[in-house]
């Protein structure tokens, strides 16, 4: 998707300068006509009575400074934004209807009361002329006493539209998010999440709508709405009023945030079943609430590997926002070099694995003149048991990293304590964080005894807005809330990361094409086209190589950069678990999602190389590339580099499906009408019209047309030769399978097969030793090292 650009603001200014230029005239004008006679002849029409001309540019440039104010507060502050422009419009009509009726008394009418009544009455949304003694004044009519009528009749119209707007808010909302091109839902809301929405809302596009979907008709809808997003109020209660939105017909982006994991998974159930109907576009950017720490890192390692790969997936909670925001305020300072974590909770898991994740990201790429990370030391009684969590929690992840310096004292935080534990690491170098809630008196005296530390208290009844207030020494409170400035997902991270340290490996001196900035200055295209390669890897390590993303519990072998280092990067791919024919297929589909890419936003084969008129000199056809060794390397050794890279910044893939042919025929037949049959676990499927009946072993089952082209073809004695490729993995027993029919249920022994295009069904495995053949890999053609091209 192409993002609209926010306008300049020098443009909006200049714009609205020329139009107050061009009132201020006019009113003038209608003090003094005489000094349309002063203008040169070419420009004697301008200001004149009558001048439809005149009424014509100043009616376009303010209806440009309206639209250009629109388009830079846009939607996420349109009630500020509209009552802006109503009170611009009713001062314009004032001053120009005071300036044209100046003139207008005489002995029986006064002269300012006069022309202010009239003003008045103009303003009001009169249109007729104005009377003294008889006489219609003024005489002519100024053209600003026409641009005034205009301006106050659209006042009142555009006020009694947000009236009726007001009145009818709900369906103008619900309305407005069916008809967007693109949506960004959030699911539920409460007062922890109510400070996410505007952050949320910084990371949209102009074609982008943000939808607020929740039961809640309190003011926490208000709220919203004066934060830019539509409200479309349903009842959680009844499933299918959230699913027969017609919303997720054109959804880019899905926020579920009720406070219960369990509800936000209900929903993501529901949603997943609906996009699956409207055959929905994969590998939709999800991040789902989930509070507890750990729960959130297995459920994120999880859903890497789960069979539905509709979503690229991660996890938001309140402890983990926190943690980071305390993270990042101790790191800004620059000096400090420990944290003396006061406590244990949830918070301290989530301080322990932010940290974890800054050191695995810092191994990776460091910033330059980043500062060193501070260690962490647990101090509570039970602090040992919380450190022993933790290390568990890595060694299931499977880190690479050596980790983060994180150590344990099993005493309780008090006074002596503590000014022992400071007093011996440098009260200058260390901050303390208290994670409970009943310890501000001990965070008071810690504040009096060391002023130059930073101390972080909890406070439920602080606000977001007063984490920077320091009240004692360096003592400032903190609250528990879901408020993140830049709402990044996992994916936007590592997209980030990887764009940085590419852009680090540059020469500082040389000249650096806008693909080449720093993310902080990167045009929004090169962005999309980041986030497009991380989450295209995503798809292609499970759609094509047959690999899982869940190694939770179960990681990889540890590669290392020696591992690595000098290698070609078909060998470095095979590390990783990739064989030839995979590695050579993902590098085709990348190649080609990246022209569709760029293709799709204007840009075309042309060499030299020009940014500035979307050439590309690597814009070629597969079968170009796959024929010239240069730049076939580069786009296996592209692939190669993504792949490791997520694997440094712990996105870590191992072999799951297996890749196997079709062999043997079958009977078919197409039948016109929908028909139902029944799977071996049972379950009545269910066929559409068009679909193909299928016999084959004293069974019958249902092919969808298109895929049955696509796997059979005929053969000479009137059957059906199956044929193509598919991947399948043995099943677990009980698994619910989603198949195109309908769900059904795994035996074991079975097989899980899946088709080109993702759709997977179950096949006993006696049936499967028949029907599928094991592809061995073909011989090695060797890709050689060389240029980028």
């Amino acid at each position: 998707m192409r993002p609209t650009r926010t306008p300049s603001p020098i443009v909006r200014w200049v714009v609205t300068a020329v139009g107050l230029l061009m009132i201020g005239y006019l009113a003038v004008v209608a003090l003094r006509p005489s000094l349309v006679d002063a203008l040169p002849r070419w420009l004697g029409w301008f200001g004149r009575p009558g001048s439809m001309p005149t009424l014509g540019v100043v009616v376009t440039v303010l209806i440009a400074a309206c639209v250009l104010t629109f388009r830079s507060g846009g939607a996420h502050r349109l009630v500020g934004v509209s009552f802006t422009v109503i009170a611009a419009m009713i001062a314009m009509s004032a001053v120009l209807g005071l300036s044209s009726y100046w003139g207008c008394h005489d002995a029986n009418h006064p002269a300012f009361f006069t022309p202010l009544m009239a003003t008045a009455q103009l303003v009001k949304g009169g249109t007729g002329d104005f009377s003294v003694s008889g006489r219609t004044c003024p005489n002519p009519t100024p053209v600003g006493l026409e641009l005034a009528r205009i301006t106050a009749l659209s006042a009142i119209f555009t006020t009694l539209g947000g009236v009726v707007v007001g009145l009818f808010r709900s369906q103008v909302d619900r309305l407005r998010a069916n008809l967007a091109e693109s949506v960004t839902a959030i699911v539920g809301i409460d007062d922890d999440t109510q400070s996410m929405i505007s952050g949320v809302a910084r990371t949209l596009d102009r074609r982008s709508t943000l939808v607020i979907v929740t039961s809640a008709g309190d003011d926490r809808v208000q709220r919203a709405r004066r934060q830019g997003a539509r409200v479309v109020l349903v009842d959680f209660n009844t499933p299918s009023t959230l699913v027969s939105l017609r919303l997720w017909r054109h959804l880019s982006r899905l926020y579920l945030m009720a406070p219960d994991p369990a509800t936000n998974l209900l929903w993501l159930d529901l949603i997943s079943r609906r996009l699956s109907e409207l055959a929905h576009k994969q590998r939709l950017p999800l991040i789902v609430r989930m509070d507890d720490p750990w729960l959130a890192e297995a459920w994120r390692a999880q859903q890497f590997g789960g069979s539905d790969t509709r979503w690229a997936a991660d996890v938001v909670g309140k402890y983990e926002v926190t943690a980071g925001r305390l993270l990042d305020g101790i790191i800004a300072t620059g000096r400090i070099r420990r944290v003396f974590v006061c406590g244990t909770s949830q918070l301290t898991l989530a301080l322990c694995a932010d940290l974890t994740r800054r050191t695995l990201e810092r191994d990776f790429y460091t910033p330059p003149g980043a500062v060193p990370l501070p260690a962490l030391t647990l101090v509570e009684r039970d602090a040992e048991e919380y450190l022993w969590d933790h290390e568990f929690y890595r060694q299931q992840a499977g880190f690479m990293s050596e980790g983060p310096t994180i150590d344990a004292i099993s005493e309780a935080p008090t006074i002596p304590t503590m000014l022992k534990l400071i007093g011996d690491a440098d009260p200058a170098t260390s901050a303390v964080i208290l994670v409970d809630a009943h310890a501000a008196t001990t965070a008071t005296r810690l504040a009096a005894h060391f002023p130059d530390t930073p101390i972080y208290a909890p406070d439920p009844n602080t606000s977001i807005a007063d984490d920077s207030i320091q009240v004692v020494g360096m003592l400032q409170s903190y609250s528990m809330v879901l408020d993140t400035r830049e709402v990044q997902d996992a994916w936007e991270r590592a997209a980030r990361l990887i764009h940085e340290r590419y852009v680090s490996t540059i020469d500082p001196d040389a000249p650096r094409s806008q693909a080449a900035m720093p993310w902080a200055e990167l045009n929004e295209f090169y962005r999309g086209s980041n986030r497009r390669q991380v989450r295209n890897a995503l798809w292609m390590v499970e759609q094509i190589a047959g690999h899982t993303w869940n190694t939770w519990g179960s990681p990889p072998a540890q590669l290392s950069g020696r591992d690595m280092a000098g290698l070609p990067p078909l060998e470095q791919l095979a590390l990783m678990g990739f064989d030839h024919h995979s590695a050579m297929s993902m590098a085709r589909a990348e190649h080609e999602d990246w022209c569709r890419y760029y293709r799709r936003n204007g840009w075309k084969y042309g060499s030299p190389r020009d940014d500035s008129r979307k050439i590309h000199d690597k814009l070629h056809d597969w079968s170009v590339v796959e024929s010239t060794p240069d730049l076939l390397n580069a786009a296996v050794r592209s692939l190669a580099g993504t792949l490791w890279s997520l694997r440094q910044l712990g996105f870590r893939s191992r072999p799951l499906w297996q890749s196997f042919t079709r062999v043997g025929t079958v009977t078919a037949q197409q039948r016109s009408t929908p028909w139902t049959w029944k799977s071996d676990a049972g379950d009545t499927m269910r066929a559409g019209a068009g679909d193909w009946a299928v016999q084959g072993d004293g069974k019958i089952w249902s092919v969808r047309d298109d895929i049955f082209r696509k796997t059979y073809e005929p053969a000479d004695d009137g059957r059906w030769r199956r044929k193509g490729r598919v991947q399948a993995r043995p099943a677990y027993p009980g698994e619910t399978i989603n198949t195109l029919e309908g769900p059904t249920t795994a035996a074991d022994g079975d097989w899980v097969v899946r088709g080109s295009d993702g759709e997977q069904w179950p096949v006993p495995g006696d049936e499967f030793a028949r029907r599928y053949t094991e592809i061995q890999p073909p011989e090695e053609v060797p890709v050689r090292e060389g240029s980028d091209g």
